[in-house]
């Protein structure tokens, strides 16, 4: 799944009723963990790569990637902390 489409769900996820939010909060903890998942792979890519251009490419993605985590990291923590 694509940054663009787990972003998606994060914002459907936000918009909608309260008691809805208590619907979609698997699906909102699965796409934490997808960003993770895909952030740990990025760090890793990373390490090995030797270009710099890919290098550059590859830091620019993990900072978004990064920064949708942190979002949705604060925002399941407000849902908790609100009911």
């Amino acid at each position: 799944m694509r940054s663009p489409k787990m972003l998606k769900i994060v914002k459907r996820f936000l918009s909608a009723d309260k008691e809805k939010q208590y619907e979609h909060t698997k699906c909102f903890t699965d796409v934490l963990k997808k960003l993770k998942k895909k952030e740990n792979a990025l760090k890793n890519k990373l390490k090995h790569e030797n270009n710099e251009k890919n290098r550059k490419q590859i830091k620019k993605e993990l900072e978004i990637v990064h920064a949708q985590r942190k979002k949705g990291i604060d925002a399941l923590k407000k849902l908790k902390k609100n009911s």
